[in-house]
């Protein structure tokens, strides 16, 4: 793996189901890489069709080596309920950013 010394800010966008078709496999490709057991399609349709917009994703578009797959260098769902009748609850459902792009705080950044 090689290192990523981008000038180049990372775009932050929020999840869009128009593009679902562009996103949902970039996202699962990206999260599932560290799981010994994938999450199925649904997961991922239960969490974005409910709190689509509590999805955030980072976008490297000046990383040629990125270019033959997808941009999405990090990726944020969450979900946000009411707990027990009282205040809302928030949840980090996955949470994943590759490999060369850790340490520069882009996890952080998703989640707030």
């Amino acid at each position: 793996t090689s290192t990523n010394n981008t000038t180049t800010p990372l775009r932050y966008i929020r999840y869009n189901a128009a593009h679902e078709d562009t996103y949902v496999p970039a996202m699962r490709q990206l999260i599932s890489k560290d799981l010994s057991e994938p999450y199925s399609i649904y997961v991922y349709r239960y969490f974005l069709y409910q709190w689509g917009d509590l999805c955030f994703m980072a976008m490297d578009d000046n990383n040629s080596e990125l270019q033959s797959s997808s941009p999405m260098v990090g990726v944020v769902v969450s979900k946000l309920e009411p707990h027990r009748g009282g205040p809302l609850r928030g949840y980090i459902a996955m949470l994943a950013v590759r490999e060369e792009y850790r340490g520069q705080g882009i996890a952080t950044k998703l989640a707030r």
